[in-house]
């Protein structure tokens, strides 16, 4: 994943609330039968990677999981996809 900085999970509430329409959340694997998130603001354009509360990058073994976190963080995130490979699916609002 290629972002700027990362942000937390109380940071990424945060953002949902205040840019709704204007971000999308991207989970995708990143090696080594994990998953990672990324947090892309639409304007001003940059992306973020989610981060834990101590500011390590923040991995999932299990895609259900990191799709809960996703769900807690901001639950009526509209722009909301998963890609594993060249398969990308995304969720339907």
């Amino acid at each position: 994943m290629n972002a700027n900085m990362g942000l937390n999970k109380r940071e990424i509430t945060l953002i949902a609330s205040a840019n709704q329409g204007n971000f999308s959340v991207k989970i995708a694997a990143v090696g080594g039968g994990l998953w990672g998130a990324t947090i892309k603001i639409f304007n001003p354009e940059n992306s973020y990677d989610v981060f834990t509360a101590r500011g390590a990058l923040k991995t999932w073994r299990d895609l259900g999981d990191a799709i809960t976190f996703i769900q807690q963080a901001c639950g009526d995130c509209k722009d909301v996809s998963i890609s594993i490979g060249e398969w990308e699916f995304s969720r339907v609002v």
